[in-house]
């Protein structure tokens, strides 16, 4: 392996990513993704939310529940979950280390892990560097409704 290939911050990142907040568990390589659909209680905080995988399967366990995305060039294709509510992957991760939003249905991965400031920098310094291309395009932000 070239251990020059990453920063400190983002070789101590890979280690909170893959071993300290277990991020790999519904994010997991080579594209970052399980394929699977998990409730992270975005938007069950608000009266009319987005019903997400329910609204197809009228399953109970998957109300509000998404398809986990992959993190590849992830730096470049913000805003982030589903409704866009997070501009910045910092706060991305900073509602991860919170445990999400606590519902009936929150999914049993989501866990309150609490990161230091310096790991959640150190994390998003991984996801920065670690898994970006610099020959992936830019992605234009979405008009949103």
């Amino acid at each position: 392996r070239d251990q020059q290939a990453l920063s400190a911050g983002a070789r101590r990142g890979h280690d909170v990513f893959f071993f300290r907040s277990n991020c790999a568990a519904c994010h997991r390589p080579p594209l970052f993704t399980d394929h699977e659909f998990h409730n992270l209680g975005v938007g069950v905080d608000q009266s009319d939310y987005d019903l997400g995988r329910f609204a197809i399967t009228q399953a109970e366990t998957h109300q509000a529940a998404f398809k986990t995305p992959s993190l590849r060039d992830v730096a470049k294709t913000g805003p982030y979950m589903h409704d866009g509510r997070f501009e910045k992957l910092e706060k991305v991760i900073e509602f991860y280390a919170e445990g999400g939003i606590m519902n009936t249905q929150l999914d049993i991965l989501m866990n309150n892990i609490p990161l230091s400031d310096q790991e959640q920098a150190d994390l998003v310094t991984f996801l920065k560097e670690g898994l970006s291309s610099d020959d992936y395009p830019r992605v234009e932000r979405p008009e949103l409704p």
